[in-house]
């Protein structure tokens, strides 16, 4: 798979203004969650400061170097084209630290951010979700939308143990107005929500048993996704809605800078933890967060080219590569034993099906163990009977030029693999 950085995209920046938009279709079903699971954990990326910058060069796939082509002699006199401004939010997440690379190569990234800094923006504004007006002066705020050629908005409260007060002011009210921004600056919004939307009514079914876990609300988190996705379809604005499964770490090295939900149940069952708390026959559907960003910077090198043929909606999933959540205990477990760690072949306690507190001899085991069951109950409550979902990647370069390439279970396993090593050493590490 091809690196996801470095795209070249022939941009003609007029493209955008005065074009005749359609809003987002149908959004009666909605999604679920980006990063379910809050673990407090952050690692150094494993490569020097030089190669977190994207590549200038390589083909579009990133997979063979471009040739040496002596350069023809440049016009003095000639201005040089300034590259497109996006307009990102973010930033310091785990998905928009990876957009903010990717996107780099190919934009001028304006980073609207909350308290962390960017490592990979162009410029920076310090930007409130929560408040009106992202808390910006009128004419900060018209000069953003004069400037902007496209807007991503990939901030958001994504941890199930956040306050439902928290979902409804960032999520759905910060949506708003990154799509009352997009308006006014007459571009396109690129609105990044999650691929759990359809899986709301029965979510609710399976939530119902993780009544007393006063840390796991799936169902909170997700009436605020479809809230969000509402509020942009309302705002008038041109949107294209990304929605993403689970989030790996990146491919071949699965480094992330916070571990995920995924990252959590690895961990879980590399320490010892030989129960899952989810059904074996459901699908764990991931997508690493460097082939998510490869989707979002296509998509907005198309936004910005030909924003009339931009999805309503993208599904960055894997579809029917995801495996189900016993190949994926299975995988992790050999993965480890080829790493000399020994591990039981682990069991299965459905959490759709029988409540969490009738495991036996539950109140016997460690604190630690029933907190990450009781998280790992609430994903599972997310997943769905094991259908898998639509995936948008691998559809005809003609309809999204520059994009990912689907995912094989061959893909699947090699990142779950990398995963898995990067969770090892991380452990090693701490």
């Amino acid at each position: 798979m091809g690196d996801s950085t470095g795209l070249r995209f022939p941009v003609d920046a007029s493209a955008i203004r005065g074009g005749r938009w359609n809003e987002v279709n149908s959004l009666s079903r909605i999604s679920t969650p980006l990063c379910p699971v809050r673990i407090p954990v952050t690692v150094p990326a494993p490569v020097p400061a030089s190669a977190a910058l994207p590549s200038q060069g390589g083909s579009p796939d990133g997979d063979v170097a471009a040739p040496v082509v002596e350069p023809e002699e440049a016009d003095p006199g000639a201005a040089v084209p300034e590259p497109p401004t996006v307009l990102l939010t973010g930033v310091s997440g785990v998905i928009g630290e990876a957009l903010a690379r990717a996107l780099a190569g190919d934009f001028r990234v304006v980073a609207l951010r909350g308290r962390r800094a960017s490592a990979h923006a162009h410029e920076e504004v310090v930007a409130d979700l929560a408040a009106p007006r992202l808390g910006l002066d009128s004419r900060v705020w018209a000069a953003l939308a004069a400037r902007a050629d496209v807007v991503v908005h990939a901030a958001g409260r994504a941890c199930y143990d956040d306050d439902a007060d928290d979902f409804q002011r960032v999520n759905v009210s910060g949506s708003r107005r990154m799509a009352e921004l997009a308006h006014d600056a007459g571009v396109p919004l690129i609105h990044v929500s999650t691929a759990f939307v359809d899986r709301i009514d029965q979510a609710r079914e399976a939530a119902a048993l993780l009544d007393g876990h006063d840390t796991a609300r799936p169902i909170a988190y997700l009436e605020s996704k479809i809230a969000a996705e509402r509020a942009v379809a309302a705002s008038g604005a041109l949107a294209c809605v990304v929605r993403p499964s689970l989030v790996m770490g990146d491919v071949d090295t699965g480094w992330t800078p916070q571990q995920q939900a995924v990252h959590a149940h690895i961990a879980m069952l590399l320490g010892g933890t030989n129960t899952s708390a989810c059904a074996p026959h459901q699908r764990l559907d991931m997508v690493p967060r460097d082939v998510l960003a490869h989707a979002v910077t296509a998509l907005a090198g198309l936004a910005v080219r030909d924003p009339e043929r931009l999805p309503a909606v993208y599904w960055a999933t894997a579809g029917t590569a995801a495996l189900t959540c016993e190949e994926f205990t299975q995988h992790v477990v050999e993965t480890a034993r080829g790493r000399g760690l020994r591990l039981a072949a682990p069991q299965f306690h459905d959490a759709g099906k029988s409540r969490l507190t009738d495991y036996p001899d539950w109140e016997q085991l460690p604190a630690r163990v029933r907190t990450g069951l009781t998280l790992q109950a609430a994903v599972a409550a997310t997943l769905g009977a094991g259908e898998p979902f639509p995936t948008s990647m691998g559809t005809t370069k003609n309809e999204l030029p520059y994009g990912p390439q689907a995912l094989t279970q061959k893909d699947t396993l090699r990142n779950l693999a990398a995963d898995v090593r990067f969770v090892m050493a991380s452990t090693r590490r701490g």
